[in-house]
This record gives structure tokens, C-alpha cells and sequence, in this order.
């Protein structure tokens, strides 16, 4: 038991560690896809994925975080607030990249709306495992 908290741990700060180096990475790539919008966005599922992968140690830690001191919490959410304005900046990117997707189509790059759709099938899967358990916790309360 002790060994696998330990485990644990090192794991959490090790992610904590790498996190800027990840998101230095993850935000030159969104740069690169940002600077041609009707080109044919080669790193957009590289980034959704790195990105979702780094908001779910966020709320895995966030969760972890529930018993620990209010100033622990707040500086831990404040080592997550890069993290918060790049995933914003996806966002951004992704709803320009729906606006033109006709564009897209017109410029020779239909594999940038399959990378949308799928980005899109992703979330909504992610969507269908919070909303059950949001009706559940709503009317247990």
C-alpha cells in the first residue's frame, strides 16, 4: 500500500514537472496550425490528445486535492491556469476551423473535417459520462 501511494506520488510530480515542457510543445504546434487555417491542420489530434490527456491529471489532482489545506489548493489551481488559457486557445482554434469548414472542403483539405468530427465524437463520449453521473449527484442531494 505504501509502495503504490508512493508510486502515486512520484507519478503526480513527475506530470507537474513536465507539464510546461508539454504545453511549450502543445502551444507551437497550435501556433503552426493557427498561422494556415485552411491548410490541413496536422496537428490538431496530436493536441486535442495531449490536451485531454493533461485535463484529466488535472482533475484527477484537482480531485486528490479535496482534503488538502485551502492554500494547497489554490496554489495547485494556479499551476493548472496555463494549462486553463491553452486549452481556451484550442477551443478557439477548433470553432474558427467549424466556421470554415466549407473553406476547408473548397481548398482540398476534407481530412481537417474528419479531424473535427472526430475531435467532436470524442468530446461527446466524454460529455455522456459526466452528464449520467451530474443527474445522479443532482437528485441524491
Amino acid at each position: 500500500m505504501v509502495h503504490r501511494n508512493f508510486e502515486q506520488t512520484e507519478d503526480m510530480v513527475n506530470n507537474l514537472l513536465e507539464m510546461d515542457s508539454r504545453l511549450d510543445n502543445i502551444e507551437e504546434m497550435l501556433v503552426l496550425d493557427q498561422s494556415d487555417l485552411l491548410g490541413p491542420a496536422p496537428n490538431l489530434l496530436p493536441v486535442h490528445l495531449q490536451l485531454t490527456q493533461l485535463e484529466s491529471f488535472h482533475n484527477e489532482t484537482m480531485h486528490q486535492a479535496k482534503k488538502a489545506s485551502a492554500q494547497s489548493r489554490n496554489k495547485l489551481a494556479r499551476r493548472f491556469e496555463r494549462l486553463t488559457t491553452v486549452i481556451e486557445a484550442f477551443d478557439e482554434h477548433l470553432t474558427e476551423l467549424c466556421r470554415n469548414i466549407l473553406s476547408l472542403a473548397r481548398a482540398g483539405h476534407p481530412e481537417v473535417i474528419v479531424k473535427i468530427i472526430k475531435i467532436a465524437e470524442v468530446e461527446g463520449k466524454e460529455d455522456e459520462k459526466v452528464i449520467p453521473i451530474t443527474f445522479f449527484l443532482c437528485f441524491t442531494c
